[in-house]
């Protein structure tokens, strides 16, 4: 039976307190599975399906980005990233990465990011895919035309009003639009189409905030670093890469947009580059209807990909 294990460690960007979640298989894990939320997601969210891969022989780690879940310094920090932004949250994902190769050394890890932990991922691999057997990226953002215009707004907006204020018009620019196609079925539709997994996300108060324009620059910031092809130090060209989406996910734009985001990686060297889409099924894919064919397939690809 899977043992779930919550600790702290001390961020090296800024000595903020990263609230870790480790659930651990019974025996000696085979793998290592770290996962990355989303935007205004916690670690907890993703708990069945950690315990679905614990089950299976894979060790799971997930740790609250900064300005989430419990890594802020006080519940008014939910939507704040502090001085570091996107960089230390980067960061943060190497310092989960070091505990838990440090545990567990001699087995492959696998790093899989979910929305906005899609593109942390794949920022984490520009830098450090050295230290990944394989990458699956989750529910990934398109590319939004109006990021660098964001990056100019927040930075104006940060010099005029300061950096905690939390205006709308930015939140717009990100994920403002997602829901007019499901509006009729209430908040967030856009997200999942079980009506269960929507009331518990409404119920935790951990996701009910605004983004400040720090959290906005990070997010910016992170969309403009993941579609950039500079700064990749690729030292693990053969690392397999698998993207997955739900084909109702408004989030991936287009299925031309979502292809053109693992053609990317495959244009910068990796050779190794799948991806697959699920019908009837929106952006949280990993907790729809149906989402046990999504972990059998990670698991697969865990298994196999090393």
């Amino acid at each position: 039976m899977a043992v779930t294990e919550r600790f702290t460690l001390n961020s090296g960007y800024d000595r903020l307190k990263i609230s870790v979640m480790a659930v651990w298989p019974d025996g000696k894990p085979e793998a290592i599975l770290q996962v990355a939320h989303g935007m205004y997601g916690y670690k907890e969210r993703f708990l069945p399906f950690m315990e679905y891969m614990a089950d299976n022989g894979v060790l799971c780690v997930a740790n609250d980005h900064r300005g989430h879940g419990a890594s802020v310094m006080s519940d008014k920090d939910l939507g704040y990233m502090y001085a570091g932004g996107w960089e230390a949250l980067v960061e943060d994902m190497r310092l989960v990465s070091s505990w838990a190769l440090g545990k567990c050394p001699d087995i492959p890890l696998y790093l899989l990011g979910h929305s906005m932990g899609s593109m942390a991922a794949r920022v984490y691999a520009k830098r450090y895919d050295g230290l990944l057997s394989g990458m699956i990226v989750c529910g990934s953002p398109e590319k939004n035309p109006f990021t660098d215009l964001g990056l100019v707004m927040t930075r104006m907006i940060s010099l005029l009003g300061g950096e905690r204020l939390r205006p709308m018009v930015i939140q717009k620019l990100t994920s403002g639009f997602y829901n007019r196609r499901f509006s009729e079925e209430g908040p967030q539709a856009w997200t999942c189409s079980d009506p269960e997994v929507r009331r518990s996300y409404a119920a935790n108060p951990l996701s009910h905030f605004r983004f400040t324009v720090n959290g906005q620059q990070a997010l910016l910031g992170l969309m403009h670093e993941t579609y950039s092809s500079e700064g990749w130090e690729m030292n693990n060209r053969n690392m397999p890469v698998l993207f997955i989406s739900g084909a109702d996910d408004p989030c991936m734009g287009s299925e031309q947009s979502f292809h053109r985001g693992a053609m990317l990686m495959h244009s910068l060297g990796y050779r190794n580059v799948t991806s697959a889409i699920y019908p009837s099924m929106r952006h949280e894919i990993l907790n729809e209807k149906g989402k046990e064919m999504v972990w059998k397939d990670v698991l697969k690809f865990v298994q196999t990909a090393r």
